[in-house]
């Protein structure tokens, strides 16, 4: 072999080297974007979950409230209520229902009544919450 042909191959062995580094730093960033996109992923799932969590919770918050605003005695009591659920769907949520009286103009209303029920579930570090409200007239 002669001078020349031994001085082009040696210069040709280091492009080789530059090449793979460069394929081995691109392969990295596609993994890394990709488990980025991964991982969003999973965190808007189990927000969606949770926040679906949340809305039952108030409106069983709400459910719960409604009986003891109208109780079967009859007796109507505007307060507010909380409430912690237990239940395998709800572990982790709470509900705290507001009742506000509002003043009535009409001669055809008893009394009428705002609710106002806000939930919030916790799971680990995902807390979400969700609100309602209801008017009712006795």
């Amino acid at each position: 072999m002669s001078l020349n042909a031994k001085l082009l191959s040696s210069r040709q062995t280091g492009s080789a080297l530059v090449v793979a580094v460069f394929i081995i730093v691109v392969m990295l960033a596609i993994v890394l974007a990709l488990s980025r996109i991964l991982l969003s992923s999973s965190d808007s799932v189990v927000y969606e979950v949770q926040g679906t969590r949340a809305l039952f919770a108030a409106q069983s918050g709400m459910e719960l409230a409604l009986t003891e605003l109208f109780p079967r005695s009859g007796v109507s009591n505007c307060s507010n209520w909380s409430f912690n659920f237990a239940t395998a769907g709800l572990t982790g949520c709470e509900a705290s229902v507001q009742c506000t009286a509002q003043p009535v103009t009409s001669p055809q209303l008893s009394q009428l009544y705002q609710l106002q029920s806000t939930a919030s579930c916790n799971a680990n570090e995902f807390i979400t919450s969700r609100s309602i409200e209801l008017e009712v007239r006795q």
